[in-house]
């Protein structure tokens, strides 16, 4: 009896094992489903150049799948409603639409008539690609980090999640940071957006005194799916 317990302990353990190993399913990280919704708390501090105090303005935001636009053996285009509302008590009002893309190898979002190259497929460590290669705007390099690791936003928490460093650029007159974090099976969890010129004149260059820019943060409060 001794002999067969000990052979089923071993394909138990073995299991786990498999289990533990099991490959991610990269597609995943932007879950692409009509019904598909996240929803976020959105939060923009703007700095103008005169102004003694920086304005804050707080408001949250739903993006759902709606329908999609078209399709073919490579590639689906969906369409995403992004909602607004000033607080949790108050209705969602539909402001706009944008399309998401998804292909075997990459995501392209195009929000405002502006496309841009989002996630690239299979994720890596180490991977490379220009986020601006579908728009006109100048080659900016985005790249992979924390691949798989566990997060924790708010009250969410996620057995993995990576980031994408969309930029960081920081100097004596200014900072550029975007970053995004994506969880498995939820999608855009986090968003951080600044752009800060600071001050320039002889008396607070390199102070890092902002004189004017933004900046933004979308974290995401719930998700799920509605169909």
């Amino acid at each position: 009896m001794a002999p067969f317990i000990a052979f089923l302990l071993s394909i138990a353990f073995n299991a786990c094992q498999k289990d533990d190993t099991l490959p991610i399913d990269s597609y995943a990280y932007y879950p692409l489903e009509l019904g598909q919704y996240q929803v976020y708390q959105v939060a923009e501090t703007t700095y103008s150049a005169g102004q003694t105090a920086p304005v804050v303005k707080t408001w949250q935001e739903k993006d759902e799948v709606s329908r999609i636009a078209e399709q073919s053996e490579f590639s689906t285009t969906y369409i995403v409603a992004r909602y607004t509302r000033n607080s949790e008590a108050d209705y969602w009002q539909k402001t706009k639409e944008y399309a998401i893309t998804k292909s075997p190898d990459k995501i392209l979002t195009n929000l405002d008539n502006q496309t841009t190259f989002s996630l690239v497929f299979p994720v890596g460590s180490g991977l490379e690609w220009n986020g601006n290669l579908y728009n006109s705007q100048d080659p900016r390099k985005y790249h992979y980090e924390d691949i798989d690791q566990p997060l924790a936003i708010g009250d969410l928490s996620f057995d993995r999640s990576l980031t994408v460093v969309e930029r960081r650029d920081s100097s004596l007159i200014n900072k550029y940071i975007g970053i995004k974090q994506y969880g498995l099976g939820a999608g855009l969890v986090s968003d951080q957006q600044i752009n800060y010129e600071y001050c320039q004149d002889e008396a607070c260059i390199g102070n890092y005194i902002i004189e004017s820019g933004t900046h933004k943060t979308r974290t995401i409060l719930s998700y799920g799916n509605n169909l």
